[in-house]
Parts: structure tokens; C-alpha cells; sequence
């Protein structure tokens, strides 16, 4: 069975990338941690309910504070994996409520007005 963090997600999750440099967006903001989250089917099939899963989409590459593109199985292999038996969470942990302060503030504001910003389009069809 593959270990997922499970315990204190928020912690390991601000304390994973300390110090590995930081990444420019085309927005102007800077990422070190660019979280993606999903449904792990295999993990469901094997345990027989959904497992929802976050991890990092981008990985510091070791050259000057560079980050790369990180598979699914890269983050796995690394230990960056987050598990979440609800999907609600998952999605939110994936949009920033595992940061601290004005940047967790900003993250969840960004969050909820692309989530009412789906909620219209759906409401529109």
C-alpha cells in the first residue's frame, strides 16, 4: 500500500518546499508549490471506497531555484503525495488552504470565485 501524508497535511505541506527557491508565474506571482488534486483509482479499487489525492504539480529541479514539470509517480516516489477521503477537501487543500496568512486569504478568495464562477456557467446550460 502506498503511504499517502495523511497526519498534519498542512505542516508537511508549508514545510516541503522551505528554502528550494521559487518559481515565476506569467501573473507575476511566484509558486514553489503548484498542487493538483484527483481521484487515485487504484488506491479506491484496492480499499473499495474513493481515496482523493493533492500533490505538486512542478518539483525543484536543483539548478539555481529552477522548477520542472512532476508527474503523479514522481510525486509518489518523493513523498508528496496528500490523501483525503472527501473531494471537497482535496480541492481545497489543492487551492491554497494549507498556506498561512495573506497568501492562504488571497488563495481561498481566488478559489471561490472560480467555483461561482462555475457554478454560473453550469447554471446557464
Amino acid at each position: 500500500m502506498t503511504d499517502f501524508i495523511k497526519r498534519r497535511r498542512k505542516k508537511k505541506a508549508q514545510d516541503l518546499r522551505k528554502g528550494k527557491g521559487i518559481q515565476k508565474n506569467s501573473d507575476n506571482t511566484v509558486s514553489t508549490h503548484k498542487m493538483e488534486f484527483g481521484e487515485d483509482k487504484s488506491e479506491s479499487k484496492k480499499r473499495g471506497k474513493k481515496v482523493y489525492t493533492v500533490n505538486p504539480s512542478i518539483a525543484p529541479t536543483g539548478k539555481g531555484g529552477k522548477y520542472e514539470r512532476q508527474t503523479y509517480k514522481q510525486a509518489i516516489e518523493r513523498g508528496e503525495v496528500f490523501e483525503f477521503k472527501k473531494e471537497k477537501r482535496a480541492e481545497r487543500f489543492a487551492a491554497g488552504s494549507w498556506k498561512k496568512g495573506k497568501d492562504k486569504r488571497e488563495a481561498m478568495k481566488a478559489y471561490r470565485k472560480k467555483k461561482k464562477e462555475e457554478r454560473k456557467s453550469n447554471k446557464n446550460k
